[in-house]
């Protein structure tokens, strides 16, 4: 019973299938929340680019158009939020509920509209995103899969990770980043622009969500279904919290999530257990993170203050 849940296809499919969306748009709220930005409307960013790539790539038998599309897509509304958010200075939070349930809306609304379906859109001139093999690499011990017929975005996405992380420890807009999203007030004092950093720091996170979307639609399924992204935005933002707001970390974590994801498909590509059950897991295994999180943050908190530190009191002491 127990290879048929853990077998060496798990990691790929962590990795793949299952890890792909989750990666995108983890390293996509990290500059937002680096930024200072809670941005929390990454489930309705996968939704709309999702449907917006796949009518796309439906209408136009292209699936270079369904990216830019689903990318434009998740732009667009990734702007409103900045807008709305930053600019008329409304409740961020209102703001982020407000567009995923948005989002859940409209796409059935214009699924309707648009093409005369409901629920489900799978036109036969549908292109995907395509899949290939990484020779010599496909032949790892245990790593195999991981190189074995991915789509391109899963490649992309790895490959987002390493660039992540130079984008924002080794050039000048990931420390304006760092430093708005660690005190803005100081930054504008050193002349750095607030607004325009986080500005940058949402389009980032469009961008990145919107690449997530196009594979939830145009990827291995080639497909669009409402309400598609399946609450993996939330999950996404759980996993950049248990990544401490690093690229590695945050990657890791989407490991952590994406094999929970693949160990409910084998349950129940094998009728082990009830359903419901396996397809609660990756729910499960979400609060489970958000709580390992949330240790973490307390211990910091309760870390006692020493002169090395540089705190009020340490300094009092001196």
């Amino acid at each position: 019973m127990w290879h048929q849940i853990f077998n060496a296809q798990l990691l790929g499919d962590a990795v793949g299938v299952s890890g792909t969306v989750l990666i995108l748009a983890g390293l996509g709220y990290l500059f937002t929340d680096r930024a200072g930005v809670f941005n929390i409307a990454i489930e309705g960013l996968l939704l709309f680019s999702a449907f917006f790539a796949a009518a796309a790539s439906g209408t136009s038998g292209n699936a270079i158009l369904g990216v830019a599309a689903g990318v434009g897509g998740a732009l667009v509304v990734s702007l409103i939020f900045f807008l709305v958010s930053i600019g008329l200075r409304a409740d961020i939070i209102v703001v982020g509920i407000a567009i995923n349930l948005l989002a859940g809306g409209t796409t059935v609304f214009l699924l309707n509209h648009w093409f005369g379906v409901e629920g489900n859109y799978q036109p036969a001139a549908l292109q995907t995103i395509p899949a290939f093999s990484i020779p010599g690499l496909d032949n790892l011990p245990l790593l195999g899969p991981v190189f074995t017929n991915q789509s391109l975005l899963t490649y992309i996405a790895v490959l987002l990770v390493p660039a992540s992380h130079v984008v924002l420890y080794k050039t000048p807009l990931g420390l304006h980043i760092r430093s708005v999203g660690e005190n803005p007030e100081a930054a504008a004092t050193v002349g750095i622009n607030v607004r325009r950093t986080q500005f940058i720091a949402v389009m980032i996170c469009g961008v990145l969500a919107g690449l997530g979307g196009c594979f939830l639609s145009i990827g291995p399924l080639g497909g669009f279904d409402q309400n598609m992204s399946a609450g993996q935005g939330w999950i996404a933002l759980a996993a950049e919290t248990l990544g401490r707001g690093t690229p590695v970390g945050t990657f890791v974590s989407c490991l952590f999530y994406g094999g929970s994801q693949g160990v409910s498909s084998n349950m129940q590509a094998a009728n082990i257990g009830a359903s419901q059950l396996a397809q609660s897991i990756p729910y499960v295994m979400t609060v489970i993170g958000l709580a390992i999180a949330a240790k973490g943050v307390v211990a910091r908190r309760r870390r006692p203050m020493t002169k090395s530190s540089g705190s009020e009191p340490a300094r009092a002491a001196t």
